[in-house]
């Protein structure tokens, strides 16, 4: 009687071990696992270097000094052109100051302070910078930049 209850119990027990297809070893799961992470390392360090450079081409302090110039061209008007308002310029000069750091910026302030649009007279000069920093599609706003990159590993070895 006990050695049936034995055999019984070892073909139950062989139904519910999976197929040897189906069973990874630990050696092998660890090492897939330091490589999966290995690669992760690598494209966090990646993405925070993008992160961390910004797209300068020249000293911040040059830029803010060229916004400053225009600035104060800008504020010499006795009134704006029609179909500009204290407003629209406001936030024209809030998008360059925020995205100063970008190559677009630095070349529209360029070329407004150094290059042929610095000759153009005070209301088509206005209506014109107005007109080139609205091209650039700036986003104005003081707000969210990344800073961090953030992946867990817990989520990517769900599909396992």
């Amino acid at each position: 009687m006990l050695k049936r209850d034995g055999y019984g119990l070892a073909i139950a027990n062989a139904f519910k071990t999976p197929e040897a297809g189906d069973v990874f070893s630990s050696k092998y799961l660890l090492s897939e696992l330091q490589k999966l992470y290995n690669q992760l390392v690598i494209l966090k360090k990646q993405r925070s270097a993008e992160l961390a450079q910004p797209e300068t081409l020249e000293n911040i302090n040059i830029t803010s000094e060229r916004i400053t110039r225009i600035q104060r061209r800008v504020s010499m008007l006795d009134s704006f052109p029609s179909g500009l308002d204290r407003t629209n310029v406001r936030n024209t000069f809030k998008k360059l100051n925020t995205w100063k750091e970008t190559k677009g910026v630095q070349k529209l302030l360029r070329e407004y302070t150094d290059g042929e649009k610095s000759k153009l007279d005070d209301a088509t000069f206005v209506i014109s910078l107005v007109q080139d920093t609205d091209i650039l599609n700036l986003i104005a706003s003081e707000g969210i930049k990344p800073t961090s990159l953030k992946v867990s590993l817990a989520a990517l070895l769900l599909r396992a």
